[in-house]
Order: C-alpha cells, then structure tokens, then sequence
C-alpha cells in the first residue's frame, strides 16, 4: 500500500473546533491573561472613537491617540501569543514558557513588524474574497506562533505562510463557521443592548435617555462597541482554532502528536478497569425496570360461570342491558348540512381530510399572529400611548425598519430553534450510538467459534482470552487459535487502532493498523505475521498445534 498523502490526513473543520471549544473550557483561567492583554486595546479603540467622531479634535491629539493605540495593539498582540503560547504548551503536555519583561518588549516588536501588513491586506482580501482565508489565516498563525530561541522575523513569517497554506478546503469551512458564531454574538448583543431600555420602559415604567433617543441610538459608536465585545467572545475561540492548526501543522515535521500519544498509552494504569466496571455494573442495576412479581404477572383465571357462558345467552342478555337509558349516549350527533347527506363515502372522506388540514391551518397561522404581536410588544413604541410624535418620524420615514427588526427578531427565534433541535438530535444520536469501551455485558451465549460471520465486538479481549483458554483446555487448538485472533482484534480496537466493522476482511484490519501506528512498526510486524499463522490454519491446509496457541496466549496474556 502506498503511503497516504498529506491531504488524505486533513482534519475535519468541525472536529478542530470542538477540540477548541474543549480545550478552552479545561483551561478557562487562561482567558484571565488574555483579557487582561486585550482588554486596554478595547477600551482605548471605543474611546479614540467616540471622541474623534463627536468632537472632531485637532490633528495632533488624533496622531497622538493613534499612536497610543498602535502600542496598545502591540501588547494586544504580544498577550495573545503568550495565550496561545500556554494553550499550545497544554496541548502538547509541556510546560508553558516563563516571561520575562524583555520577553515582552520583544514580542511587541515581533508582533508590530508581522501585522503591520495585515491591517491593509485583511480588508482587501476580504473585498475580494477568495484569498481571504489564506491571508487571514497567515496573520492569525504569526499572532498563535511561539517564538523560538533563535527565530528572527523572516523566518516566523515564512513558518506562518507556510502554515496557512494547510488544508485550505477545511480551512475555509472552519473560517464559515466561526463568521456564523461571530455574527449571530453580534446580533444577539446588537438587539440586547437595543431591547434592554425598551423592556425596562415597558416593565418598570423608567425612561432613560437610551429609550428616549429611539433609533438615534444605532449610531457608529454603537456598531463598533457592539463589535468589540463580540470579537472579545468569540476571538478566544478563533485564537484556539490557530493554535490547534499549527500543532498539527508542526506535528507532520516534528511527531509532537504521536509522542504525546504515547506518553498517554505509557502512563494509564491497569487498575483502572476494576473500578470503571463496578460502576458501569452499578449503574445498570438501578437503571434496569423492576421486573413485575409473579402474583402481577401471572393471568388471573376467569370465572367457571363466565367459561361456561354459551355465546347464544349472552348475546341477547349483553343487548338488553345495553338498552336501559343509563348505557344511551347521551350526546346527539351534530345536525347534517342538507347538501352533505347524500354525500358518498369518499367524497365525504376527502371533504373531512380537508376540513381537518384547514383547521390546522388556522390554528397555526392564530399560532403565528400571536407571536407577532408578542415580538411587537417587546419592540421600542409599541405598545406605549401617546407617542404620537414617534409614531409619525415612523410614517415620514422612507424605510420601516420596525419590520426589518421585527423579521430580526423572528429569523433569531427560528436559529434557536433550530439550533435546539439540532442539539437534541445530536444527544440522541449520541446516546444510540455508544462507544466500544462502554459495551453492554457479554451475552449468555458463548460466541461459536464456528460461524465465519461472527462479530469482534461481542466480547471484549479479555472474553476472548476465556474463550481461547477453554478451547485449548478442550484440545480444539484450531478453535483455540481462532479466539486468540479474535482477541487481538477486539484488544487493538479497545487501543484506539482499529475500528469494527462487519465489512472489512483481516488484511483491511492489517492496512488500518499500518496506517495508525506508523510509529510502532513491531506492533505491526506482529500483527501481520499473527494474521498469516491465523489464516494458514483457519483457511489453509497447516494443522495447528499446541505450542503456538501457547505461545501466543503467553504473549497476550503478557501484553495487557
């Protein structure tokens, strides 16, 4: 088989921002710093703002708070690579790095020389669109990238054009999703900040200079705070999606993945597994349903009166009783148009199939005006008396952005829906679905041995084992050895090697695990000469012996 190429190695967009989502909630005390490099960037960038657009000040004091700002976004930038600098330290299973005070003057410097570009190159890219993603992902990756001993700006520049040239196809998904996330924040706390002095009107009856200067309040200054704190949110994630990229980009070269690996496979402990199955047994116990007792479970006989009753009676006294007035129904049925009684059968089913869709139709469209005047009632002016004045700016007004916000409000009620349902769906399907290491108790029934369609997951490896043992004991040494083979499959997919499926033959098992475990060639040189000896007795014409199934129990029973 030939080697796989780089690209067959991609990882998916959405696994990279999972492991991000996931890696930022097992470390939430590094935002501390992060927010602590970024939030003065912010503060003066809303200020410099407001008061250059209201006050109009004199072009020395905008050089100068321009020139403020430059070395703000320069601590900005150093405090984000000191984040994703840890972040990637954690991810690797390092220590993360000390800084000093020169540490950080020089990083303000790196920083200032590799970004200074990007501030015309971004939007440009952006107004283009197709080399947004490689230009956008080359200054975030010179933003995420540690600095090395010895590395000069040339050379980080090149490693991070390098790594932004990776995997460009799940790259422009990852970036469209977080354009999404980063939108929908923005939306979300564009109309909080809109809504919240409307509903503090509407509830507490207090007007505030906010609710007072209706849409005077979508003003410049207003967009770019709301900006700002959205980036605030979702840049941290943004910055963790780089910082995965360029782990696994460096990992081609350097094997930081595979090394990690398998310091973890090193360190797990065989005492482990003891526990976890007393609580996976316990929690089996209490989840099961009781089970009926046998006086509930078991039929009650009939009475010997009722057996012996012969049907020719008892029709005619059943009639009877159900002639006495405390048995008539008592609701008449509704009157029946003249024009429908001589309605036929199908004609009068299909008139009452559409009746009841009808119905359903107003019932949803009542649905529907009820959650329009719920939206409008949350909305500035509605609802509120005497704002004649109000009223007619809204007449006079070329555009009605009310229905624009009103069909904003509906488009977000609808996102979270379906966001919610794509939640539970995704729970449930999780929940169908559960992992190998969590498999249900091994049946009653041993597995035979003799079905050529019998499944690895079955049994664990240990089940296997049993199983191979009792054959050996038996002197099925054939039988014998096709359970240990079965046991070597199912232990290097409880390892993480390889994955069960009905389809796939032994050497698809072989070419799985050379693909996987690249970095263990014994493991698979002995997968492979197991597979062979397996196959020369079980399809082949060579007799099994006892010294090789001993041998090859040993070795397992060696190697847990």
């Amino acid at each position: 088989m030939s080697r796989t190429r780089t690209k067959d190695l991609a990882p998916r967009a959405t696994d990279l921002i999972e492991e991000s989502v996931h890696l930022l909630r097992r470390h939430p005390e590094r935002l501390a710093g992060y927010y602590a490099a970024c939030g003065p960037f912010a503060v003066a960038l809303v200020y410099f703002w407001a008061y250059v657009t209201w006050f109009a000040p004199p072009d020395g004091e905008v050089a100068a708070g321009a020139l403020l700002l430059v070395l703000l976004f320069g601590l900005r930038k150093a405090g984000q690579n000191r984040f994703a600098g840890r972040l990637l330290a954690l991810r690797s299973g390092e220590e993360p790095p000390a800084w000093t005070g020169r540490d950080w003057l020089a990083e303000i410097s790196a920083q200032l020389r590799m970004q200074a570009g990007g501030i015309v190159l971004v939007p440009l890219s952006a107004l283009f669109g197709v080399p947004f993603a490689w230009v956008y992902g080359h200054y975030q990756t010179a933003t995420v990238l540690p600095r090395d001993e010895g590395d000069s700006g040339p050379s980080r520049t090149k490693q991070a054009w390098a790594l932004a040239q990776l995997w460009p196809v799940p790259n422009h998904w990852a970036l469209l999703i977080l354009s999404g996330l980063w939108f929908m924040v923005f939306l979300n706390l564009a109309v909080a900040f809109y809504m919240v002095p409307s509903l503090v009107t509407n509830w507490l009856g207090l007007r505030t200079g906010f609710s007072l200067s209706g849409w005077n309040m979508l003003n410049s200054t207003f967009l770019l705070l709301t900006a700002v704190l959205t980036h605030l949110l979702v840049d941290p994630l943004i910055k963790t999606y780089f910082v995965l990229r360029t782990f696994y980009g460096r990992s081609r070269h350097t094997g930081a993945d595979l090394r990690l690996v398998l310091r973890r496979e090193g360190a797990r402990s065989r005492l482990a597994t003891p526990l976890a199955g007393l609580i996976l047994i316990g929690g089996l116990f209490f989840a099961a349903p009781p089970l009926p007792a046998n006086e509930a479970a078991a039929p009650q006989p009939a009475p010997a009166s009722a057996q012996a009753a012969p049907a020719r009676l008892l029709n005619p006294a059943l009639d009877q009783v159900l002639e006495q007035p405390d048995f008539r129904w008592r609701l008449r049925p509704a009157p029946v148009p003249p024009d429908l009684e001589n309605e036929g059968i199908i004609k009068g089913f299909v008139r009452s199939t559409f009746d009841v869709i009808a119905q359903m139709v107003r019932t949803v469209v009542r649905w529907f005006e009820a959650l329009h005047r719920w939206v409008r009632g949350l909305l500035p002016g509605d609802g509120v008396e005497g704002d004649s004045a109000e009223a007619g700016v809204r007449a006079r007004a070329p555009f009605d952005w009310m229905a624009v916000l009103q069909w904003t409000a509906y488009l977000l009620i609808v996102g979270v829906a379906g966001l919610l349902l794509f939640t539970l769906w995704k729970v449930l399907a999780h929940n169908r679905t559960p992992p190998l290491r969590a498999a249900a108790p091994a049946p009653a029934a041993a597995p035979d041995l003799r079905d050529e369609n019998v499944e690895v997951s079955r049994l664990p490896a240990e089940g296997w084992l049993d199983l191979a043992r009792q054959q050996a004991a038996a002197g099925e040494w054939r039988f014998a050895l096709r359970a240990l083979f079965l046991a070597t499959l199912a232990r290097r997919a409880h390892e993480g090697l390889l994955s069960l499926a009905k389809f796939k033959t032994n050497l698809d098992y072989e070419t799985e695990l050379r693909r996987r475990a690249r970095s263990r060639p014994p493991l698979v040189e002995d997968f492979s000469r197991r597979r062979r000896q397996f196959e020369d007795v079980w399809y082949g014409s060579t007799a099994a012996s006892d010294v090789a199934v001993r041998e090859w129990l040993q070795v397992l029973e060696d190697r847990p």
